[in-house]
């Protein structure tokens, strides 16, 4: 299809010659204007595909034209002639748009050039935006299959775990007699079966685990924890293991360290994971060290490390530590038995407290993995709403959806709320949040709500009605006490394309 080309020159014989030369020796098809004003007319009559404009015209010049196409047909191209000595409103016309200029008198063959090549860089740039548009839309299936993938794991490893433990009662109950009498080669073989299913359990366990993580789904409850005594406890619990290799469990953690946020079962696992994991790799008479302080890379953070004297690991597999079901190949060891999901699950651990989590590590000299936790200030954000946040805030980004962050705080004119008056809230909260994935939680330390939904900035509004009204609602058919509720809302990206930008105007919208 040939290019359509709009001349826009106030001279007629240049629009006559340009019409002839483009038509006959570069087989364009040509459209011509007397002035930026007839040019803007035939714009919206036509689809032209390059502008070619004269700077000084009568009405709409041409930096005025350039300007106008800019802003409402980014997708044409325009490229400026100007006379001697107006070199200065050539660089204008580029910095508003242009994509080439050219010095009159016109030379005939370099007109023809750069008209074919500015069309080309065109073409290659809608070729690049098709691509990529196939790219992210690919992306997006991805993705809805990789949720297909951990909603299906998530299902079948439930479903699975309560047969399993149909199967190992069963057995736990032959193993006792309580069902008759067996030969010791039968206990043997149900022993074996015992041992088999439990490591089923285990793997089952990590899944959920994993899938939990990777879905956002999974349950923190954050709190103050004396790291120290959580280390301790750890230690304790994996001594027997420690001891049946001959290998030394050490335990380094200063007196005055301070507590952290954590959630104390999910810092345990992390805990459990790397200590296990340590002892696994450790030949014996080795030694594990755990270790404690406060970070001096991070400001705010504790940083915990397990370092093991074992067989390291290879550079060119350190990058890939992480990943689900990676085994680590390393000729000074056999293969070791295990899911390969350890690993996987505590990191998605770590960064859902925010923290880090990294190795280091020499062959034949051992390795160290090292995490931080927020430490516990009396002045804190709160770790489960911040986690969210973050978290909400990034998928938008990826997504390129809108994200409403609601905050919703609750004064009583008798008084401070009571529970019975946050329960009452929270059903007709609930109500007003419908969508599978919003969010809504109460922040400890204060009497606010905060909300998540995808949703923008008309639908934010919808939102703040209906909360208004259900409240007003509640109030009269007596499931609250007189309660006052402001909302303050802010939505990315119409009204702030930053996460703190998003909380800041939030927070000033509700003092508002």
């Amino acid at each position: 299809m040939q290019p359509k080309v709009l001349v826009v020159d106030d001279e007629e014989d240049i629009r006559n010659f340009l019409l002839k030369a483009l038509t006959r020796i570069a087989g364009f098809h040509v459209e011509v204007a007397r002035d930026g004003e007839e040019a803007l007319r035939k714009v919206d009559q036509n689809e032209i595909d390059l502008i070619l404009t004269d700077l000084k015209m009568p009405k709409v010049d041409g930096l005025q034209l350039i300007t106008e196409i800019a802003k409402t047909k980014p997708e044409i191209l325009t490229i400026v002639m100007t006379g001697h000595g107006t070199m200065d409103s050539a660089i204008e016309a580029m910095k508003r748009g242009a994509s080439d200029y050219l010095s009159k008198p016109v030379n005939l063959d370099e007109l023809v050039i750069r008209i074919k090549r500015v069309l080309d860089e065109k073409q290659r740039f809608v070729s690049l935006k098709e691509y990529i548009a196939r790219l992210e839309k690919a992306n997006q299936e991805l993705k809805k299959i990789d949720e297909m993938k951990s909603e299906f794991v998530s299902v079948a490893s439930h479903e699975l775990r309560t047969p399993l433990a149909t199967i190992k009662s069963a057995i736990q109950l032959v193993l006792t007699e309580k069902a008759g009498a067996t030969t010791e080669n039968q206990k043997n073989l149900l022993t074996l079966a015992d041992k088999n299913i439990n490591r089923l359990v285990n793997l089952l366990n990590d899944l959920l685990d994993l899938s939990r993580i990777e879905s956002g789904r999974i349950g923190m409850k954050f709190e103050e924890l004396d790291l120290s005594a959580l280390i301790e406890f750890v230690v304790s619990s994996s001594k027997p293991q420690a001891t049946a290799k001959s290998i030394s469990l050490e335990k380094e953690v200063s007196d005055d360290l301070p507590p952290v946020q954590g959630d104390g079962q999910k810092v345990e696992q992390i805990l459990t994971n790397l200590i296990g994991n340590a002892l696994k790799f450790t030949p014996e008479g080795g030694r594990v060290t755990v270790s404690a302080k406060i970070s001096q890379k991070a400001k705010g953070m504790a940083e915990i490390s397990v370092r093991d004297t074992g067989v390291g690991i290879p550079q060119e597999q350190l990058g890939r530590i992480f990943e689900k079901f990676h085994q680590v190949e390393n000729s000074l060891h056999h293969s070791v038995p295990g899911t390969g999901l350890g690993l996987a699950i505590a990191k998605g651990l770590v960064e859902a407290h925010q923290g880090e989590i990294w190795v280091e590590s020499e062959v034949g000299k051992g390795t160290t993995f090292t995490f931080t936790l927020p430490l516990s200030r009396k002045e804190r954000r709160e770790p489960a709403f911040r986690f969210l946040l973050d978290r909400e805030f990034r998928r938008a980004q990826e997504n390129r959806s809108p994200l409403t962050l609601f905050l919703i705080e609750v004064t009583s004119s008798t008084g401070k709320p009571g529970e019975n008056d946050f329960a009452g809230l929270q059903d007709i909260l609930r109500n007003c949040f419908v969508r599978k994935g919003d969010i809504l939680l109460k922040r400890e330390h204060d009497s606010i709500w905060a909300a998540l939904c995808e949703a923008d900035l008309k639908g934010a509004q919808v939102i703040r009605q209906r909360i208004e009204e259900e409240v007003r609602k509640g109030i009269e058919n007596g499931r609250t006490r007189s309660l006052q509720v402001k909302v303050g809302t802010a939505t990315y990206p119409e009204e702030a394309i930053a996460k703190r930008e998003l909380f800041r105007r939030a927070r000033i919208q509700l003092r508002g």
